[in-house]
């Protein structure tokens, strides 16, 4: 299983999207993480811009103005996802592998650098636990 996790700045060229198609191609990645999308609204289409159709399921928090954005997309027929935690601060999405059952937990976070949002994000990490029993 191989996974890619991109950081994305003024993530709407088609320059750049190209980019990011052929690094998630090198890579044959399941699933993928990207942060700093600066998306206020992501949804398919927006998605068929950089990633293989393989790619069919997501999850994202939006962006918060200029800044923040992350989007999580999957392979479908290869994990089955299913978001158990929400903020915008970070994304948690417990993956079920289709070929074996196995069950992984996946945690894609932005830390913001300003007060107060800063120490909002601190306390939060520092209280984000997710045990072996969730699925």
């Amino acid at each position: 299983m191989n996974n890619l996790s991109w950081n994305i700045r003024g993530f709407n060229a088609q320059e750049k999207w190209d980019v990011v198609r052929e690094k998630i191609e090198e890579s044959a990645c399941s699933v993928l993480c990207l942060q700093e999308t600066k998306k206020e609204h992501v949804d398919i289409s927006f998605i068929r811009k950089f990633a293989p159709r393989r790619f069919d399921s997501y999850d994202f928090i939006p962006s918060n103005g200029a800044s923040r954005g992350i989007l999580v997309v999957w392979i479908d027929s290869v994990f089955q996802g299913f978001t158990i935690d929400k903020t915008s601060f970070g994304l948690t999405i417990s993956f079920t592998s289709r070929h074996n059952a196995d069950v992984w937990k996946l945690t894609t976070v932005y830390g913001p650098c300003t007060e107060p949002e800063r120490c909002n994000f601190i306390s939060w990490f520092r209280d984000h636990i997710i045990a072996d029993t969730d699925n």
